[in-house]
């Protein structure tokens, strides 16, 4: 079967009775300079002809294109990535592609590769999300491929990175711990482990300490043999529980993500520990699948949607000046931990 040709901006145009600049302003380029009535006669021939925008050459004619470049170090295949999810909604709700590089910032090579690619697809915004300090193996590197792409007119942003010349958005993972800490110590637990992620970054250092210093504040010390160290995902959480299982007998353990308490959970269930009666479990970040555990998991909501929008608002403006938003989380406390009861009063004699 021959191939069917391809309607151009040529056939809209004169189907339409219009010249080709202006069927080119109304769907790609500024409709603001074509009248009301001349838009929608184009846009219905548009429609009726199946008529598809060459990107390529739009970005051409434009400088940029409608597309949206996102670095992300990972994007599990048990649960969703939640800040990964934000982005790709924001952009949805700004009819932007969304091109994706999973790489670690570390793989210098890796990196740059992706950075020129988006770059030579002239992606209008790049979106880098990560978790390393500024020092960080390959930052400097990425930093410094990242601004020829804003020097040809890209937009940068960060999420979770900070301390580099490009405007970023960061969550308050310290204050995520620290606040859980404090919701699980007021509801009267004393005895605490916490399951940790290893791997490049700071988010789960970062929730440890703030884990701990929440604790501290409120008179309990945890110790460093009370935080298991595992991969950063829901095998890591269930390897994580099957050690604390071996070595400690505690009261509530906080995972230091959501999947990994999915993983925790499965473990203790196994070995015949009732979630909430026995023990109680909380994760971070509230990630949908939640939903589908029994019992529910408590967790600490972190604001990642608001992240991926701030982003996009950062983006707006025209070139980075090192702006930095802080988004803060709260805790969700549910069945997992149903807080322990107060010792019932004993009656003096004569009372």
């Amino acid at each position: 079967m021959a191939a069917r040709r391809m309607v151009t901006l040529d056939d809209v145009a004169r189907e339409a009775g219009v010249s080709v600049s202006t069927a080119s302003r109304t769907l790609n380029g500024t409709p603001s300079k074509v009248s009301a009535t001349t838009q929608a006669r184009v846009r219905d021939v548009a429609v009726r002809l199946g008529y598809a925008t060459n990107l390529a050459a739009q970005a051409v004619a434009l400088g940029r294109s409608q597309s949206v470049g996102l670095i992300v170090g990972s994007i599990p295949e048990d649960y969703q990535n939640p800040v990964t999810a934000g982005v790709f909604r924001a952009a949805a709700d700004r009819d932007l592609l969304v091109s994706t590089a999973i790489t670690s910032i570390s793989d210098i090579e890796r990196t740059t590769r992706a950075v020129r690619q988006l770059r030579g697809q002239r992606a209008s915004v790049i979106v880098v999300v990560g978790t390393e300090a500024p020092d960080s193996d390959g930052v400097a590197e990425l930093v410094d491929e990242l601004g020829r792409a804003e020097h040809e007119g890209a937009r940068v942003v960060m999420i979770g990175i900070s301390g580099t010349p490009f405007d970023s958005v960061v969550v308050d993972d310290h204050k995520a711990g620290a606040d859980m800490a404090a919701a699980l110590h007021n509801i009267g637990y004393r005895q605490f482990a916490v399951i940790a992620g290893t791997g490049p970054g700071l988010l789960s250092q970062q929730r440890v300490d703030g884990f701990r210093d929440g604790l501290h504040r409120s008179g309990v010390d945890l110790s460093p043999d009370r935080i298991i160290w595992q991969d950063f995902n829901h095998d890591g959480g269930y390897r994580g529980a099957g050690e604390l299982l071996r070595r400690h007998s505690v009261d509530a353990v906080f995972c230091v993500n959501d999947a990994m308490a999915i993983g925790a959970c499965v473990r203790f269930r196994e070995a015949g520990v009732n979630i909430g009666t026995d023990l109680a479990v909380a994760g971070c970040d509230d990630i949908p699948a939640l939903r589908d555990i029994d019992p529910p998991l408590s967790t600490v909501h972190l604001p990642w949607i608001e992240a991926a929008e701030a982003a996009f608002s950062l983006a707006e403006h025209d070139r980075s000046e090192g702006r930095y938003v802080v988004l803060e989380g709260f805790p969700l406390l549910r069945s997992s931990t149903p807080g322990v009861p107060a010792p019932a009063a004993v009656e003096g004699p004569g009372a």
